[in-house]
């Protein structure tokens, strides 16, 4: 049995299982809290593994997990403290799911978000930019660093995807913050 097969086994069999035997799971070691959901101890954990524990949160194909959460998501860092998540602005998601889900609305275009097992979430290079924008946590520009070094993407690159639209706010901001964050990303390589 592959990997992916044997966790979507797994997550198969997670999904019969009543909230207290999930919680007396962990306590007995056989499986870990993994975002909103639990994830098997002895498998290793993927981008799709970390997205589908918020399908049942989520349960909207309109809404887009983001930012900090994105990051997580794509093994930048560890959990976030909420949930963090976008609409298009051409979404028309109501106010009160748009609050409880954390969602911003934002100009996104198709490719600027992947569907990892029925969860859209920004890619990597989205999701650089919006951390780049909306980063408030005093350690934005390490997760950046990270994830510049986790996903391959060049400065450059990350650059001109923070330039695909110039004219939104806190753009200088983040430039400065992505050219930090390489400099950092190129002394870990190092090391």
């Amino acid at each position: 049995m592959t990997t992916a097969s044997a966790s979507r086994g797994a997550s198969t069999l997670l999904a019969h299982l009543s909230p207290v035997e999930l919680r007396s799971a962990v306590l007995d070691g056989e499986l870990v809290p993994l975002g909103e959901g639990f994830a098997p101890l002895d498998l290793p954990v993927t981008a799709s593994d970390r997205a589908r524990t918020f399908a049942s949160t989520i349960a909207d194909p309109r809404v887009i997990v983001a930012d900090r959460t994105a990051g997580w998501v794509w093994g930048w860092c560890s959990a976030p403290g909420s949930l963090r998540t976008c609409v298009s602005i051409a979404a028309r998601i109501p106010s009160t799911q748009r609050r409880r889900l954390g969602a911003r609305e934002a100009v996104i275009d198709d490719d600027e978000h992947r569907l990892l097992d029925g969860v859209r979430v920004t890619t990597p290079l989205r999701t650089l930019v919006d951390l780049a924008r909306h980063g408030t946590e005093s350690d934005t520009v390490d997760l950046l660093a990270q994830g510049l070094r986790e996903s391959g993407i060049p400065l450059a690159t990350a650059l001109a995807g923070l330039e695909r639209r110039a004219r939104l706010s806190f753009v200088r901001t983040a430039r400065q913050r992505l050219t930090e964050a390489a400099a950092r990303a190129a002394l870990l390589s190092r090391c």
